[in-house]
């Protein structure tokens, strides 16, 4: 796992210095502690920092062919590399090192721009050929590794993260639109970032920029064939668990020692029984719990860990050990990001590098299996809808009255949710349902001037265009919501969590759930072996079922969300009215001090559930600072 960043000055040759890489590179020293290398050649450079994971004594970047004129560096790993080697080395290509980079230069020369088609791994990719002049940028097929370019004067330049971009003087004028989206999902949905001049490459996506333009096209995409083949529970579950036994076997190459984040949920589990029971894998575990019942999980997660024999290393997070860490936290994020499980995710993390450089994570699952409750919340919706108008108006009044409760999902902020969103199509539903702030909240939280051209169904274009192509390949309503939440929210959200928060301490975190044998695979799954009736994700937890008791296979869903919305009445009380102050807003001109005031005292007083409201808000004012108003 690594750093990369680079420039090429297509437009007026322009020679890069060390000093400007270098520049760069030292924004990404989390990202490579152990090691840095640069290639300069006229108008062309790159930068990279090292996280040594394979070949730790010759596989340093850059790396390059047999002739030195085409170059690479990367981000990620490579998980079928010996066999891509294997079958490089019988075609003639001769290998300098033992590393997994080096294999991209030889599939470069070997299939040109089709090489891609050939890679299995995580990957964010800079390629130049010298002979062709051209530079060649590139993002793996789900969005694990993250890559943001941005078009100067000069040419191009790209970064593993975006502060490398503005260290390298790329402006910081905000993106409107985007901090509209932001308001909508708590992400910035690919390509953009909040700021103007940089944008995100899309997963599965490649850049080729020449020396005259530069054009992005989609190298890969998700089936969306239907599936038609029909097996037996038994005989799905056995092929799931023969794929993921080869999927880890394969994923846990290293050089290093390598760790799991385990919990008791379904994703984590069931990877962590099947390394332990069929891959004779003694990985140490690493969990978080809290004091807050209703949210902590870790009594569970023990039981899992007993049962596979694992050790397990736990932290329990208090409110004062965040305190110290939260402003640290957020500033990481140099594009917002809602999720608040980014607070657990960096102290497990943390927990785990002070062991290994490596650990296995569950991302994908619920994206690939069916694990929303959304996903069958439509069909609810339809019963729900045949009750007159005029009826539903007063359920609603009725339900907007309950008392709140901060304790994990309560039953009146899924209600309160529910009849919201149930007065929508399915597809606008879908988005409403998890929708921060909708067209007549921002009216009272914006300025007019932001708020003037929003309309109220802006904020849902960036799920729109998937659903569009879904549904004219004749996806049932399921297997569209799955696909627009794999191509939006998966790889803006979770995944970028998961990337910035343990490259904050330097580890690398690896998910096999979305390798390319698990995706395929997962194409090969009828819907009624992904959702059963109201039962999410059902076919990982029958096989889940034969390695821990039903509590643990089909209990419910939690992850590692901790309790924000207690915390930010009590431990984080403080923050949260200073982040949010009259004084720090003044500094964001956009946002409406009463509104937000409003907002907070709902919330300390009991009267509504804001905590994902206030977060965004905290999130949003400290990247303004941070990034934007400096």
């Amino acid at each position: 796992m690594c750093g990369i960043a680079g420039a090429f000055n297509y437009k007026n040759n322009l020679s890069v210095s060390l000093d400007f890489l270098k520049c760069m590179s030292d924004e990404l020293m989390h990202r490579g502690p152990d090691d840095e290398g640069f290639y300069l050649k006229d108008n062309v450079g790159f930068a990279f920092r090292r996280l040594s994971i394979i070949d730790l004594h010759t596989g340093n970047q850059p790396i390059h062919n047999e002739d030195k004129t085409i170059w690479v560096v990367f981000n990620g790993e490579i998980y079928n590399f010996i066999e891509l080697r294997k079958d490089l080395i019988k075609q003639g290509h001769s290998f300098y090192t033992k590393s997994d980079t080096e294999i991209i230069v030889h599939l470069y020369e070997e299939y040109g721009l089709e090489f891609p088609k050939h890679l299995n791994g995580m990957y964010a990719i800079a390629l130049w050929d010298g002979n062709r002049e051209n530079l060649h940028l590139l993002r793996d097929r789900v969005g694990i590794k993250p890559l943001y370019y941005a078009e100067t004067n000069n040419g191009i330049l790209f970064s593993s993260e975006i502060k490398a971009l503005l260290k390298a003087g790329v402006s910081s004028s905000p993106d409107y639109r985007a901090i509209n989206q932001f308001l909508s999902y708590g992400y910035m949905p690919s390509p953009l970032t909040g700021f103007e001049a940089i944008k995100k490459l899309n997963a599965g996506h490649l850049l080729t920029c020449s020396n005259k333009t530069y054009k992005e096209v989609e190298f890969w995409d998700l089936n969306l064939d239907t599936c038609n083949e029909e097996l037996s529970d038994d005989e799905l579950v056995d092929s799931l668990i023969e794929t993921l036994q080869t999927v880890l076997l394969r994923q846990t190459r290293s050089d290093v020692p390598i760790g799991i984040f385990l919990s008791a949920g379904i994703d984590s589990a069931l990877i962590a029984s099947i390394a332990a029971k069929h891959c004779s894998l003694k990985l140490n575990a690493f969990t978080v719990g809290y004091k807050e019942d209703s949210y902590s999980e870790l009594g569970l997660t023990r039981q899992v860990a007993k049962r596979l024999d694992l050790s397990l290393n736990e932290i329990v997070l208090s409110e004062s050990e965040i305190f110290t860490e939260i402003e640290k936290i957020i500033s990481f994020f140099d594009e917002p990001l809602m999720d608040y499980s980014m607070i657990p995710t960096y102290f497990v993390s943390k927990l785990a590098r002070s062991s290994v450089k490596t650990v296995i994570g569950g991302e994908g699952g619920d994206e690939l299996f069916g694990g929303y409750q959304t996903y069958y919340l439509y069909r609810i919706a339809e019963w729900y809808r045949k009750i007159p108008q005029v009826m539903r108006n007063g359920i609603r009044a009725i339900v907007n009255k309950l008392p709140e409760s901060h304790s994990y999902l309560s039953t009146p902020y899924k209600l309160k949710r529910f009849t919201y969103g149930t007065e929508f199509p399915y597809d606008q539903a879908h988005y409403r349902w998890k929708v921060l702030f909708d067209a007549e909240e921002k009216k009272k939280l914006l300025s007019r001037d932001f708020v003037h051209n929003i309309s109220d169904l802006e904020h849902f274009l960036a799920m729109g265009k998937y659903f569009e192509k879904a549904q004219k390949k004749g996806c049932s309503i399921e297997e569209q919501l799955m696909y627009v939440d794999f191509k939006t929210f998966l790889q803006d959200d979770p995944l970028q969590k998961t990337d910035k928060m343990s490259m904050a301490n330097s580890l690398e975190v690896r998910v096999p759930l979305l390798d390319n044998a698990i995706i395929d695979f997962s194409r090969k799954v009828s819907l009624n072996k992904k959702i059963k009736g109201f039962q999410t994700k059902y076919l990982l937890r029958k096989a889940l079922s034969r390695f821990q008791p039903d509590e643990i296979a089909f209990g419910k869903k939690r992850g590692f969300t901790p309790p924000v919305a207690l915390w930010l009445k009590n431990g984080l009380k403080d923050f949260m009215l200073s982040s949010l102050s009259e004084n720090s807003l003044s500094n964001v001109p956009f946002l409406n001090h009463n509104y937000v005031s409003k907002i907070i005292g709902e919330h300390l007083s009991g009267k509504a559930e804001n905590s994902r409201l206030i977060w965004a808000l905290i999130v949003l004012v400290s990247w303004y600072k941070n990034y934007v108003s400096k």
